[in-house]
């Protein structure tokens, strides 16, 4: 494993035989005046020749942990858009073209598990006849019914759908689960479970087989399906197919550019960012074009996916003079860093004007995000109290 840190510079021998797909995917840029070329990404990306993956500015610890942590940002906010694109990217690439990615077929395959209204868990849909004094799930049958009291005696009649065991449903099943401990997120995967749950109790039940892709294969040619199963069996096949020629001739690919917004939106949900916040004292055309990122109660606040060793070169002048001027100098002003730490950097100040810049540790907001426990709030009302900011 390669691990990398986004901003930082590496020389062409550090990427291997991997260097002309990254260069050539704007993965990586060069700096001529360096000789060197500039990561620019947070994921991984894993070809035949190397498995690379680039922590968030201001990383230092290369672990394991922070290798876990960066997949399961990627991991949850997979589906996180901003203008209506796609934040984090999936991609497989053959040597020689592009294929559709396991996260594809992830897609598709989960679509099809939760929507069992749809597709009856699972084909094929015979229905079998029961006459029981005991109620079955099915439809009841008046006609069978006094046929079957004649010849057999009390009860009722049921046509009641065939859920036996069947290969077909274990197969996918099996490949189901597969995909979702590499791609679903806590909510995805509380869905499948809470549909297994119902399903047991309409007596449908799957199993994890061993799925081998050459019996599937053969299998599926041979396998007559209803319309609405076409589209699965044709969905699994492809996904056999495609993950049959992936092992050696693709490269993977699973990662951000544009990790500034993913930044900028665990924190607004974190320190419970919202427009309604905005101060009286804002001026219309003011805030148009100087609102922040962050509104919340008690403060304002700008994401800033800066290096921090660049702090002095970007000394936050619009966060320190324009903001406070836009609003009266009525509120709390801090500029937020990604780092391994929360700590209170410094408090630049400006006559009368002042700015809290501060380091925001990425597990701790991770933390927030799910548990809702607000220490990064908690931290940032330390602050306003310790450098006795009040609002006037």
């Amino acid at each position: 494993m390669n691990i990398l840190i986004d901003s930082n510079l590496y020389k062409k021998e550090d990427f291997g035989e991997s260097f002309d797909f990254m260069l050539t995917h704007g993965l990586i840029e060069l700096k001529e005046y360096l000789l060197s070329y500039k990561v620019v990404f947070v994921g991984e990306v894993i070809t035949p020749f190397g498995y690379f993956i680039s922590l968030p500015k201001n990383f230092t610890n290369i672990n394991s942990s922070n290798v876990e942590l960066v997949k399961s940002i990627l991991k949850e906010f997979k589906g996180l858009k901003k203008n209506g694109k796609t934040l984090i990217k999936n991609k497989s690439y053959e040597v020689g073209g592009e294929i559709d990615s396991d996260y594809y077929y992830w897609r598709k395959i989960y679509s099809y598990f939760i929507d069992y209204i749809t597709y009856e868990f699972y084909y094929p849909k015979k229905r079998i006849i029961k006459h029981s004094l005991k109620k079955h799930q099915g439809k009841l049958n008046p006609m069978l019914t006094e046929l079957n009291r004649e010849k057999i005696g009390n009860g009722v009649t049921y046509e009641v759908k065939d859920y036996s065991d069947n290969y077909f449903r274990n197969s996918f099943y099996t490949i189901l689960k597969d995909l979702e401990n590499q791609f679903a997120s806590e909510l995805e995967s509380k869905k499948i479970f809470e549909i297994e749950k119902y399903l047991k109790v309409k007596e449908i039940n799957f199993k994890n087989i061993e799925v081998n892709k050459e019996i599937f294969l053969s299998y599926a040619k041979k396998l007559q399906t209803n319309p609405i199963h076409e589209a699965i069996l044709k969905t699994l096949v492809n996904y056999l197919l495609n993950s049959k020629i992936k092992e050696k001739n693709t490269i993977n690919i699973f990662y951000t550019q544009k990790f500034e917004y993913l930044f900028e939106y665990l924190l607004q949900t974190v320190l419970l960012h919202n427009i309604s916040n905005k101060n009286i004292n804002w001026s219309n055309p003011n805030f148009k074009t100087l609102r922040p990122d962050i509104l919340a109660e008690a403060f304002i606040g700008d994401a800033k996916y800066y290096k921090i060793i660049d702090f002095s070169e970007n000394p936050f002048e619009k966060e320190l003079y324009a903001y406070n001027v836009a609003n009266n100098n009525s509120q709390p002003n801090f500029v937020f860093i990604p780092s391994e730490e929360t700590k209170h950097l410094q408090t630049l100040i400006h006559n009368s004007y002042r700015l809290q810049v501060v380091t925001v540790d990425l597990r701790t907001i991770l933390n927030d995000y799910f548990k809702k426990q607000y220490e990064i709030l908690s931290f940032v009302k330390s602050i306003i109290i310790k450098e006795n900011i009040v609002d006037s």
